[in-house]
């Protein structure tokens, strides 16, 4: 990380600490706001789910706000957000105003995360970005391995505990922000830029981009929340302390793997080459996924897992690569916010698992994710060999 510049090191470390800070309260707050509202899980789970989808409906605009003024500033943004919006979720008592301050975390996540994809491709050259994007995603691995141990642990202490030390930590992450002079070539652009409904309309005429956006959602449903289908799963063929058991080795797997695998690997993609990495991807993950539906022991689930995080591992910088290969540099983070929208499709996953496993055979549901993976991917490699022959 020497290698880079201030701003570039300051932001990994400020991707480590919001991702810490989030991590601190995800095993807790379904609880939590259960406790404080007195909502049933499935209402808990109804409400969540809302906050996600609206957040992420609406980081199509954040990133067109992102193009428009200094990026850094909004990050800054962001980041306090968050922390205003963690102290005040200790004050619920509201379900409505609950809800929108579970919006505005979840909106501030997502601006911060197309924010710094932004600011990593505007300020490294391009043979560096798929380093720093896998780089990127090794710190969060880490934060979340980390996090949520911390928030059980303090959570013992004192119930809103772990919301206010998130909180604190957010904020004072801000600091590391405002000591980098902002970049006059990154200035804000005010009314200079294109309006938001023409900026809607590029993207809906960049089919390249739509195609990989739909391959994208398709295999965020197989990989974005893969921890909640196969813990379904688990429940359905197993008993609960047996799903415990099984699900604490595979997050320890791909906690271990993500870590000590990611950048390694990230570091050889290439923009030349990245319809053969996704594909190789997509390919992993269909391994995976049948190494599930077969998996008869501990070692078995875990070398399934393994396969799975491999794909994982390939696929995450490599559709951010493909997002800045097309992105104009004045509308970088415009694309990333409609490529963002991708992430529906992890909350579509439990919904389509969960139906799997109620009408047919448990197993089913892993050839059903790897029929979507193979669509997915189909679509990925469409559009990069469209995007192939644009450029010739």
């Amino acid at each position: 990380m020497t290698s880079y510049s201030p701003l570039i090191r300051r932001l990994l470390i400020c991707s480590l600490t919001i991702v810490v800070s989030r991590a601190i309260t995800s095993p807790l707050l379904t609880l939590f706001v259960s406790d404080k509202l007195g909502l049933n899980q499935q209402d808990v789970g109804l409400l969540l789910g809302i906050a996600v989808f609206v957040a992420t409906l609406l980081s199509l605009y954040g990133g067109y706000i992102i193009d428009r003024f200094e990026k850094r500033r909004l990050l800054i943004l962001s980041m306090a957000s968050s922390a205003v919006g963690l102290v005040l979720l200790t004050f619920a008592e509201n379900l409505y105003l609950t809800t929108i301050t579970l919006i505005v975390t979840e909106t501030a996540s997502s601006l911060f995360l197309i924010g710094s994809k932004a600011i990593l491709s505007d300020n490294l050259p391009v043979g560096q970005r798929a380093k720093a994007f896998s780089l990127s995603y090794t710190l969060t691995n880490i934060g979340y391995a980390v996090g949520p141990m911390l928030g059980v642990l303090i959570a013992g202490a004192f119930a809103s505990a772990p919301f206010l030390i998130a909180a604190a930590i957010a904020f004072f992450s801000i600091f590391l922000m405002t000591g980098i002079a902002k970049d006059p070539a990154r200035s804000p652009v005010g009314g200079q830029g294109q309006s938001f409904l023409k900026t809607l309309i590029t993207l809906k005429n960049d089919r390249t981009l739509i195609l990989f956006t739909a391959g994208c959602l398709l295999s965020t449903v197989v990989h974005g929340r893969f921890t909640f289908y196969l813990s379904q799963y688990l429940l359905v063929t197993s008993n609960p302390q047996h799903t415990m058991e099984i699900m604490a080795a595979l997050l320890a797997c791909n906690a271990i793997c993500v870590i000590l695998l990611q950048y390694q690997i990230g570091r050889f993609l290439k923009r030349e080459q990245l319809r053969q990495w996704i594909v190789a991807g997509t390919g992993l993950f269909i391994l995976g996924l049948i190494g599930f539906s077969l998996a008869d022991s501990l070692v078995s689930w875990c070398v399934a897992m393994f396969i799975f995080t491999l794909g994982e591992i390939i696929i995450y910088p490599a559709e951010f690569l493909f997002v800045d290969t097309l992105a104009p540099e004045e509308l970088r983070g415009s694309y990333y916010g409609a490529q963002n929208l991708a992430a529906l499709g992890g909350a579509l996953s439990p919904v389509i698992c969960g139906f799997m496993l109620m009408h047919t055979p448990a197993p089913t549901m892993f050839y059903a994710l790897s029929a979507l993976a193979a669509l997915g991917g189909l679509l990925c490699y469409t559009s990069g060999r469209r995007s192939k022959l644009q450029q010739n």
